[in-house]
Protein backbone atom coordinates (compact mmCIF):
# COMPACT_ATOMS: atom_id res chain seq x y z
CA UNK A 1 0.00 0.00 0.00
CA UNK A 2 1.17 3.60 -0.82
CA UNK A 3 0.47 6.60 1.32
CA UNK A 4 1.75 9.99 -0.05
CA UNK A 5 4.98 9.09 -1.64
CA UNK A 6 5.52 6.37 1.55
CA UNK A 7 4.89 2.44 1.08
CA UNK A 8 3.20 1.07 4.47
CA UNK A 9 3.53 -2.39 5.77
CA UNK A 10 0.65 -3.63 7.91
CA UNK A 11 1.76 -7.27 9.04
CA UNK A 12 -1.45 -9.34 9.19
CA UNK A 13 -2.62 -11.12 12.88
CA UNK A 14 -3.35 -14.69 13.66
CA UNK A 15 -5.80 -16.14 15.92
CA UNK A 16 -2.89 -17.42 18.18
CA UNK A 17 -1.36 -13.91 18.87
CA UNK A 18 -4.84 -12.90 20.63
CA UNK A 19 -5.41 -15.85 22.54
CA UNK A 20 -3.24 -14.44 25.61
CA UNK A 21 -5.53 -11.12 26.29
CA UNK A 22 -8.60 -13.47 25.71
CA UNK A 23 -7.02 -15.59 28.36
CA UNK A 24 -6.50 -13.06 30.46
CA UNK A 25 -9.87 -11.42 29.93
CA UNK A 26 -11.39 -14.47 31.46
CA UNK A 27 -8.89 -14.75 34.15
CA UNK A 28 -9.87 -10.87 35.25
CA UNK A 29 -13.29 -12.06 35.16
CA UNK A 30 -13.03 -14.75 36.73
CA UNK A 31 -11.60 -13.39 39.30
CA UNK A 32 -14.00 -10.43 39.74
CA UNK A 33 -16.99 -12.95 40.23
CA UNK A 34 -15.25 -15.15 42.57
CA UNK A 35 -14.36 -11.84 45.09
CA UNK A 36 -18.15 -10.82 44.48
CA UNK A 37 -19.42 -14.01 44.93
CA UNK A 38 -17.45 -14.09 48.70
CA UNK A 39 -18.18 -10.23 49.59
CA UNK A 40 -22.39 -11.61 49.04
CA UNK A 41 -21.38 -14.89 51.41
CA UNK A 42 -22.33 -13.84 54.72
CA UNK A 43 -25.48 -12.29 53.33
CA UNK A 44 -26.75 -16.27 52.81
CA UNK A 45 -25.29 -17.82 56.27
CA UNK A 46 -28.27 -18.09 58.69
CA UNK A 47 -27.23 -18.73 62.12
CA UNK A 48 -29.44 -21.19 64.43
CA UNK A 49 -28.93 -22.02 68.37
CA UNK A 50 -27.27 -25.96 67.22
CA UNK A 51 -26.12 -25.06 63.41
CA UNK A 52 -25.16 -22.80 60.97
CA UNK A 53 -26.83 -23.03 57.68
CA UNK A 54 -25.90 -21.74 53.86
CA UNK A 55 -29.22 -20.45 51.78
CA UNK A 56 -28.31 -20.29 48.62
CA UNK A 57 -31.71 -18.88 46.43
CA UNK A 58 -30.65 -20.51 43.35
CA UNK A 59 -30.10 -23.71 44.85
CA UNK A 60 -33.26 -23.86 46.32
CA UNK A 61 -35.87 -26.80 45.86
CA UNK A 62 -39.33 -26.66 46.02
CA UNK A 63 -38.78 -23.94 48.38
CA UNK A 64 -37.16 -25.52 50.63
CA UNK A 65 -33.27 -23.97 51.66
CA UNK A 66 -30.50 -26.31 50.76
CA UNK A 67 -27.99 -26.71 53.86
CA UNK A 68 -24.69 -26.71 52.78
CA UNK A 69 -22.98 -27.57 56.63
CA UNK A 70 -24.11 -27.39 60.01
CA UNK A 71 -22.42 -27.06 63.23
CA UNK A 72 -23.64 -28.67 66.06
CA UNK A 73 -23.59 -27.05 69.60
CA UNK A 74 -23.42 -27.57 72.96
CA UNK A 75 -26.59 -29.17 74.74
CA UNK A 76 -27.57 -27.33 77.97
CA UNK A 77 -26.43 -29.15 81.09
CA UNK A 78 -29.09 -31.13 82.53
CA UNK A 79 -28.48 -29.67 86.31
CA UNK A 80 -26.56 -26.85 87.93
CA UNK A 81 -23.02 -27.14 87.62
CA UNK A 82 -20.54 -25.55 90.54
CA UNK A 83 -17.20 -24.93 89.85
CA UNK A 84 -14.26 -22.82 91.70
CA UNK A 85 -10.35 -22.45 91.47
CA UNK A 86 -7.91 -24.28 93.68
CA UNK A 87 -4.19 -23.12 93.42
CA UNK A 88 -2.37 -26.41 94.29
CA UNK A 89 1.06 -26.22 96.06
CA UNK A 90 3.74 -25.74 94.52
CA UNK A 91 6.48 -28.36 93.38
CA UNK A 92 9.87 -27.20 94.18
CA UNK A 93 11.61 -30.37 93.59
CA UNK A 94 12.59 -29.51 90.35
CA UNK A 95 13.80 -26.10 91.20
CA UNK A 96 17.85 -25.53 90.73
CA UNK A 97 19.44 -22.28 90.13
CA UNK A 98 21.94 -21.74 92.64
CA UNK A 99 25.23 -21.39 90.76
CA UNK A 100 28.49 -22.81 93.03
CA UNK A 101 30.81 -23.63 90.38
CA UNK A 102 32.83 -20.47 91.08
CA UNK A 103 32.59 -20.13 94.35
CA UNK A 104 35.31 -19.21 96.79
CA UNK A 105 35.56 -18.70 100.60
CA UNK A 106 33.39 -15.63 101.60
CA UNK A 107 35.51 -14.11 104.32
CA UNK A 108 34.25 -10.66 105.13
CA UNK A 109 34.14 -8.26 107.98
CA UNK A 110 30.57 -6.81 108.36
CA UNK A 111 29.98 -2.94 108.06
CA UNK A 112 26.70 -2.09 109.35
CA UNK A 113 24.76 0.65 107.30
CA UNK A 114 25.33 3.18 110.46
CA UNK A 115 28.86 2.79 109.52
CA UNK A 116 28.05 2.92 105.31
CA UNK A 117 28.42 6.66 104.60
CA UNK A 118 31.21 9.15 103.22
CA UNK A 119 32.62 10.58 106.78
CA UNK A 120 32.42 7.19 108.10
CA UNK A 121 33.27 3.93 105.82
CA UNK A 122 36.97 5.41 105.05
CA UNK A 123 37.69 4.27 108.99
CA UNK A 124 35.30 1.20 109.15
CA UNK A 125 37.24 -0.22 105.84
CA UNK A 126 40.61 0.56 108.45
CA UNK A 127 39.06 -1.49 111.41
CA UNK A 128 38.42 -4.34 108.88
CA UNK A 129 41.61 -4.36 107.50
CA UNK A 130 43.44 -4.36 111.34
CA UNK A 131 40.70 -7.31 112.16
CA UNK A 132 41.37 -9.59 108.99
CA UNK A 133 44.44 -8.92 107.25
CA UNK A 134 46.36 -11.35 109.81
CA UNK A 135 44.22 -14.05 108.58
CA UNK A 136 44.57 -12.99 104.75
CA UNK A 137 41.05 -12.22 104.13
CA UNK A 138 40.67 -9.56 102.21
CA UNK A 139 36.14 -9.12 102.50
CA UNK A 140 33.50 -6.52 102.92
CA UNK A 141 29.95 -6.98 103.13
CA UNK A 142 28.21 -3.38 103.32
CA UNK A 143 24.96 -3.20 104.37
CA UNK A 144 23.17 -1.11 101.99
CA UNK A 145 19.57 -1.20 102.78
CA UNK A 146 18.09 -1.89 106.05
CA UNK A 147 14.57 -2.37 107.60
CA UNK A 148 14.26 1.59 107.47
CA UNK A 149 14.37 0.70 103.52
CA UNK A 150 16.43 3.83 103.60
CA UNK A 151 18.80 2.73 101.23
CA UNK A 152 23.04 3.62 101.88
CA UNK A 153 23.65 5.02 98.48
CA UNK A 154 21.73 7.42 95.96
CA UNK A 155 20.57 5.00 93.46
CA UNK A 156 19.42 5.33 89.81
CA UNK A 157 16.43 3.35 90.82
CA UNK A 158 13.03 5.76 89.99
CA UNK A 159 10.89 3.75 92.92
CA UNK A 160 14.02 4.68 95.47
CA UNK A 161 13.73 8.28 94.63
CA UNK A 162 9.65 8.99 94.43
CA UNK A 163 9.48 7.12 98.34
CA UNK A 164 12.41 9.42 99.56
CA UNK A 165 14.61 6.32 100.27
CA UNK A 166 17.76 7.84 97.84
CA UNK A 167 20.58 8.13 99.91
CA UNK A 168 22.80 12.23 99.02
CA UNK A 169 25.98 10.47 98.65
CA UNK A 170 26.84 8.27 95.76
CA UNK A 171 29.81 6.06 96.96
CA UNK A 172 30.98 4.80 93.31
CA UNK A 173 33.80 6.39 93.00
CA UNK A 174 34.81 4.65 96.68
CA UNK A 175 33.67 1.33 95.73
CA UNK A 176 35.55 1.42 92.69
CA UNK A 177 38.80 2.13 95.03
CA UNK A 178 38.34 -0.76 97.24
CA UNK A 179 37.57 -3.02 94.20
CA UNK A 180 41.18 -1.53 92.88
CA UNK A 181 42.92 -2.23 96.20
CA UNK A 182 41.69 -5.90 96.15
CA UNK A 183 39.08 -5.68 98.53
CA UNK A 184 35.95 -8.37 97.75
CA UNK A 185 32.68 -6.59 97.96
CA UNK A 186 29.25 -7.81 99.19
CA UNK A 187 25.95 -6.00 99.72
CA UNK A 188 23.58 -6.73 102.30
CA UNK A 189 19.59 -5.98 101.13
CA UNK A 190 16.62 -5.95 103.37
CA UNK A 191 14.15 -7.01 101.29
CA UNK A 192 10.77 -8.19 103.94
CA UNK A 193 10.65 -5.19 106.10
CA UNK A 194 10.77 -1.73 104.19
CA UNK A 195 9.05 0.94 106.20
CA UNK A 196 9.57 3.39 104.56
CA UNK A 197 8.27 1.49 101.49
CA UNK A 198 5.10 0.49 103.41
CA UNK A 199 4.53 3.97 104.40
CA UNK A 200 4.88 5.77 101.20
CA UNK A 201 3.42 2.98 99.30
CA UNK A 202 0.64 1.29 101.31
CA UNK A 203 -0.49 -0.72 98.02
CA UNK A 204 3.00 -2.77 98.94
CA UNK A 205 2.49 -3.55 102.36
CA UNK A 206 1.11 -6.51 104.53
CA UNK A 207 -1.84 -6.24 106.74
CA UNK A 208 -2.82 -7.30 109.98
CA UNK A 209 -6.27 -8.78 110.85
CA UNK A 210 -7.55 -5.48 111.27
CA UNK A 211 -6.46 -3.80 108.15
CA UNK A 212 -3.43 -1.57 109.70
CA UNK A 213 -0.39 -1.92 108.18
CA UNK A 214 1.78 -4.81 109.53
CA UNK A 215 4.84 -4.25 111.88
CA UNK A 216 7.01 -5.59 114.51
CA UNK A 217 9.85 -4.43 116.62
CA UNK A 218 12.31 -4.25 113.33
CA UNK A 219 9.87 -2.23 111.26
CA UNK A 220 6.85 -2.69 108.77
CA UNK A 221 6.42 -5.44 106.48
CA UNK A 222 6.06 -5.26 102.97
CA UNK A 223 4.07 -8.18 101.09
CA UNK A 224 6.31 -10.92 99.14
CA UNK A 225 3.98 -11.59 97.00
CA UNK A 226 3.46 -7.88 95.12
CA UNK A 227 5.01 -7.95 91.66
CA UNK A 228 6.23 -4.25 92.51
CA UNK A 229 8.18 -4.87 95.57
CA UNK A 230 9.63 -8.19 93.61
CA UNK A 231 10.64 -5.27 90.84
CA UNK A 232 11.94 -3.14 93.56
CA UNK A 233 14.65 -5.23 94.97
CA UNK A 234 15.33 -6.62 91.62
CA UNK A 235 15.87 -2.88 90.62
CA UNK A 236 18.42 -1.97 93.67
CA UNK A 237 20.28 -5.48 93.40
CA UNK A 238 21.34 -4.55 89.23
CA UNK A 239 22.30 -0.85 90.45
CA UNK A 240 24.51 -2.66 92.99
CA UNK A 241 26.08 -4.98 90.78
CA UNK A 242 26.53 -2.24 88.47
CA UNK A 243 28.59 -0.60 91.07
CA UNK A 244 31.02 -3.52 91.10
CA UNK A 245 29.60 -5.66 94.28
CA UNK A 246 30.86 -9.49 93.69
CA UNK A 247 27.66 -10.68 95.82
CA UNK A 248 24.24 -9.39 97.25
CA UNK A 249 22.44 -11.26 100.09
CA UNK A 250 19.26 -10.53 100.50
CA UNK A 251 18.02 -10.85 104.00
CA UNK A 252 14.78 -10.73 105.71
CA UNK A 253 13.62 -12.55 103.10
CA UNK A 254 10.60 -14.17 105.24
CA UNK A 255 7.18 -14.41 105.97
CA UNK A 256 6.58 -12.53 109.65
CA UNK A 257 5.06 -15.45 112.14
CA UNK A 258 1.34 -14.10 112.36
CA UNK A 259 -1.77 -14.04 110.56
CA UNK A 260 -1.75 -11.44 107.57
CA UNK A 261 -3.35 -9.75 104.75
CA UNK A 262 -1.91 -9.55 101.37
CA UNK A 263 -2.06 -7.60 98.68
CA UNK A 264 -2.92 -10.37 96.36
CA UNK A 265 -5.66 -13.14 96.99
CA UNK A 266 -3.97 -15.76 95.33
CA UNK A 267 -1.60 -15.89 98.03
CA UNK A 268 -3.65 -16.81 101.02
CA UNK A 269 -4.15 -20.02 99.43
CA UNK A 270 -0.69 -21.11 99.23
CA UNK A 271 1.12 -21.12 102.43
CA UNK A 272 4.36 -19.84 104.01
CA UNK A 273 7.19 -21.36 102.01
CA UNK A 274 5.37 -20.51 98.88
CA UNK A 275 5.43 -17.21 99.62
CA UNK A 276 9.53 -16.80 100.57
CA UNK A 277 10.40 -19.70 97.61
CA UNK A 278 8.26 -17.95 94.96
CA UNK A 279 9.83 -13.98 95.86
CA UNK A 280 13.22 -16.10 95.63
CA UNK A 281 12.89 -17.15 92.26
CA UNK A 282 11.52 -14.42 90.79
CA UNK A 283 14.54 -12.11 92.44
CA UNK A 284 16.88 -14.72 91.25
CA UNK A 285 15.67 -14.80 87.57
CA UNK A 286 15.63 -11.18 86.89
CA UNK A 287 19.19 -11.09 87.94
CA UNK A 288 20.08 -13.84 85.79
CA UNK A 289 21.77 -12.06 83.09
CA UNK A 290 23.35 -8.89 85.58
CA UNK A 291 24.76 -11.57 87.19
CA UNK A 292 25.89 -13.99 84.66
CA UNK A 293 27.63 -10.93 83.05
CA UNK A 294 29.21 -9.92 85.98
CA UNK A 295 30.13 -13.23 87.71
CA UNK A 296 27.91 -11.89 91.12
CA UNK A 297 26.64 -14.77 93.20
CA UNK A 298 23.61 -14.05 95.15
CA UNK A 299 23.08 -15.43 98.87
CA UNK A 300 20.46 -14.90 101.17
CA UNK A 301 20.53 -14.36 105.22
CA UNK A 302 18.53 -16.60 106.94
CA UNK A 303 17.41 -17.41 110.25
CA UNK A 304 18.97 -20.10 112.80
CA UNK A 305 16.31 -21.96 113.17
CA UNK A 306 16.42 -23.26 109.41
CA UNK A 307 18.70 -25.71 110.88
CA UNK A 308 16.27 -27.24 112.19
CA UNK A 309 12.87 -28.12 111.91
CA UNK A 310 11.49 -25.03 112.76
CA UNK A 311 9.89 -23.28 109.78
CA UNK A 312 7.49 -20.59 111.08
CA UNK A 313 8.50 -17.87 109.29
CA UNK A 314 8.49 -19.53 106.11
CA UNK A 315 12.52 -20.57 105.25
CA UNK A 316 13.51 -24.30 104.94
CA UNK A 317 17.16 -25.02 104.02
CA UNK A 318 16.29 -27.43 101.87
CA UNK A 319 14.82 -24.59 99.43
CA UNK A 320 17.14 -21.93 100.06
CA UNK A 321 20.03 -24.00 98.71
CA UNK A 322 17.45 -24.50 95.40
CA UNK A 323 17.95 -20.62 94.46
CA UNK A 324 20.87 -19.01 96.45
CA UNK A 325 24.78 -19.64 96.01
CA UNK A 326 25.52 -19.63 100.20
CA UNK A 327 23.09 -19.15 103.13
CA UNK A 328 24.42 -17.02 105.80
CA UNK A 329 23.32 -17.70 109.29
CA UNK A 330 24.20 -15.42 112.34
CA UNK A 331 25.65 -18.15 115.24
CA UNK A 332 27.57 -18.87 117.83
CA UNK A 333 27.93 -22.36 117.79
CA UNK A 334 29.79 -23.13 114.42
CA UNK A 335 30.72 -27.05 115.41
CA UNK A 336 27.54 -27.75 115.57
CA UNK A 337 25.69 -26.11 112.76
CA UNK A 338 28.35 -27.32 110.25
CA UNK A 339 27.40 -31.30 110.69
CA UNK A 340 24.03 -29.86 109.08
CA UNK A 341 25.46 -29.51 105.82
CA UNK A 342 28.13 -31.83 105.86
CA UNK A 343 25.70 -34.70 106.69
CA UNK A 344 23.34 -32.93 104.04
CA UNK A 345 26.39 -33.54 101.27
CA UNK A 346 26.70 -29.69 100.67
CA UNK A 347 30.06 -28.15 101.38
CA UNK A 348 29.52 -26.29 104.76
CA UNK A 349 33.18 -24.53 103.57
CA UNK A 350 31.93 -22.70 100.75
CA UNK A 351 27.66 -22.38 101.20
CA UNK A 352 27.57 -22.33 104.78
CA UNK A 353 28.72 -18.93 105.82
CA UNK A 354 28.18 -18.29 109.73
CA UNK A 355 28.12 -14.72 110.84
CA UNK A 356 30.19 -14.52 113.61
CA UNK A 357 32.68 -12.42 115.77
CA UNK A 358 35.16 -14.08 115.01
CA UNK A 359 37.18 -15.81 111.97
CA UNK A 360 38.99 -19.29 111.46
CA UNK A 361 40.88 -20.59 108.00
CA UNK A 362 40.04 -23.02 105.79
CA UNK A 363 36.26 -22.11 105.48
CA UNK A 364 33.62 -19.09 104.63
CA UNK A 365 32.67 -16.78 107.37
CA UNK A 366 31.64 -12.95 108.16
CA UNK A 367 33.11 -11.37 111.14
CA UNK A 368 30.76 -8.98 113.01
CA UNK A 369 31.72 -7.78 116.37
CA UNK A 370 28.59 -7.05 117.53
CA UNK A 371 26.77 -10.11 116.35
CA UNK A 372 23.62 -11.31 118.42
CA UNK A 373 23.88 -14.99 119.39
CA UNK A 374 21.33 -16.91 117.83
CA UNK A 375 17.97 -16.71 118.87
Amino acid sequence: MISRGHRVYRGSQSAGSRLPAVLLFIFVFLLLAALMAFSLLPEYLVYHRDKVEMVVPMLEESGQPYTITAVAGPGPYGSPVNSSIQVAAPDYSVVDMAETRSLGYLQAYYIPMSKVTETSLDGAVKEAQRSISAMGAKGLVLEMKDESGKLAWMSNVARASSIASNSNWDPSAMISELKADGWYLAAKVCCGVDTQLAVKDETTALRDPNGAVFYDATGMFVDLWNRDVRNYIIDLCTDLIGMGFDEIILARVEHPNSTVIYTRDIAATLDRQACVMNFSIAVRRGLTNIMAKNGTHLDAYADHSVLGADTVNGQTLSNLLKVFDRVVISTGTYGQDAPVFTEAKIDSTLRFVPQMTWGFGGGSWIIDPNAPPPA
